[in-house]
């Protein structure tokens, strides 16, 4: 069944990316490198007026082969084509040469909404760098420590939430920690942006242009760390309806402008923000296995054994069903809401734990009988109840098992396939440390014996 669901949601991928004319456009980012003499590279912007030419030297515009040169010209009404970032950085590396009648004036700015919206950030020779408003209004003004006609720049504005930071450095070393200029923006709605470039009284050259969004969208679906078949297969099963967990631009219908959102990302191992915790289990020595999203990591215990080419997903923790396990500290309370755990496993026996908290219950395990994938995490009260899938996961072979809890349900997953599922609400809190490869009470019998890799847990109900 699941073979022939991938046949035919790959046939539909075919036909869509034939449909998309094999050009799927990049998302929410884009680079352009005028210093190669090619201004077609990675833009998604027209920098003039009117006619869409990207290129215009009666505005002030040459490209050069050192980069785009501008001569007293500015691109503040440029009406170039709107993009829709919440949270982004935008960047440039400048080169300013005064015609010293009057300071030379470059930056780049951010228009929100029309043309009259929005601010921008310029450096002056000799030393000052600002940033202002569209309508006129001087926001912020700071004394560089460095004249701005002898030295290459790179400038960078980051908008986060209602946060402005500007930086200005000299290229080649590196950024300041501290932002020369934050203030708080009151004036702007979120909304598409227009990026500008220009120059004032004199002459500056763009070496390169940037923008990059910090919106993370969620694009690793089944929650394997990659952009891949997988997620493109879940995206096109959706085509066409009102599905959230899919519908990347937020716009009430899975459609090309999702899969241009996926495609950005294909391929690449990205940073999801509602990854809690991931144990990777990679590493080679030490009694620490880290965690990529927190600091501590968590305690290796008994001797467990590491196998750095053993792994599903490179290198994995072999438990010796005795004594081994890894302690770490809390992440998340069953009780506070959706939340997913997901882990490779290889070995083990009836009545052995994958997955528990101390103070609370085993959430993954195989069952005592025969090895079937169980959890013990259930609904506070009487009516709570264990549930065992009819999946056994202790023959030997690498399987990828998940508990997926969204508010209402408890899913049990057997290599991305629904093992077991049925209504449970109000699971039982705790908050007591996480353990990986032993029982909630380190009892007997319950240590795990076999490989684990590359644990992961999400506030949110993933769909392996």
């Amino acid at each position: 069944m699941k073979t022939q669901r991938t046949i035919q949601c790959l046939t539909c991928v075919a036909l869509l990316l034939a449909a998309l004319c094999g050009t799927v456009q990049a998302g929410p980012s884009f680079f352009e490198d005028f210093s190669d003499g090619v201004a077609t590279d990675g833009t998604p912007v027209n920098w003039l007026p009117g006619s869409g030419a990207y290129l215009d030297p009666g505005f002030g515009y040459v490209l050069t082969p050192e980069g785009l040169e501008l001569v007293g010209a500015t691109a503040a009404d440029a009406a170039g084509t709107p993009h829709t970032y919440r949270d982004l950085s935008a960047r440039a590396q400048i080169k300013i040469i005064s015609n010293h009648t009057q300071g030379c004036v470059a930056g780049l700015g951010l228009r929100y909404r029309t043309p009259t919206n929005g601010y921008w950030i310029d450096v002056e020779s000799p030393n000052r760098f600002s940033l202002g408003h569209a309508s006129g209004v001087y926001l912020r003004t700071v004394t560089l420590p460095f004249n701005v006609e002898e030295t290459e720049l790179i400038i960078r504005v980051d908008i986060v939430g209602d946060q402005i930071k500007c930086w200005c450095w000299p290229a080649g070393e590196s950024m300041p920690e501290a932002p020369q200029i934050t203030v708080i923006n009151t004036a702007e709605p979120e909304g598409p942006f227009i990026l500008w470039a220009g120059t004032v009284g004199g002459k500056a050259i763009y070496r390169w242009v940037e923008v990059i969004s910090l919106d993370v969208p969620i694009v690793d679906f089944n929650g394997d760390g990659t952009v891949d078949i997988d997620d493109l297969l879940r995206l096109i099963e959706s085509w066409g309806q009102d599905d959230p967990a899919v519908d990347l631009v937020s716009d009430g219908v899975v459609d090309k402008k999702d899969l241009e959102v996926l495609m950005d990302y294909w391929q690449q191992d990205v940073n999801d923000p509602s990854l809690l915790a991931h144990w990777a289990l990679d590493e080679t020595e030490g009694n620490v296995a880290y965690d990529s999203v927190s600091p501590k990591g968590g305690t290796v215990l008994g001797g467990a054994v590491w196998c750095p080419d053993a792994g599903q997903r490179k290198g994995a923790l072999e438990f010796d069903g005795v004594d081994d396990a890894i302690v770490a500290g809390p992440v998340v309370n069953p009780s506070k809401g959706p939340f997913s755990v997901l882990a490779w496993v290889k070995g083990g026996a009836p009545g052995q734990v994958i997955f528990s908290q101390t103070g609370g219950v085993n959430w993954l395990m195989a069952d005592a009988s025969q090895g079937l994938l169980k959890t013990e995490l259930r609904s506070a009260g009487r009516l709570g109840s264990s549930l065992c899938s009819q999946t056994t996961i202790t023959d030997g072979d690498w399987h990828r098992v998940a508990l997926v809890c969204d508010g209402s349900n408890r899913i049990l997953y057997v290599d991305d396939v629904a093992a077991a599922q049925d209504v449970q609400t109000n699971l039982t809190g705790a908050s007591g440390n996480l353990l990986i490869g032993a029982g909630s009470t380190l009892a007997p019998g319950t240590f795990w014996s076999g490989l684990i890799d590359d644990v992961r847990i999400y506030n949110r109900a993933v769909r392996p």
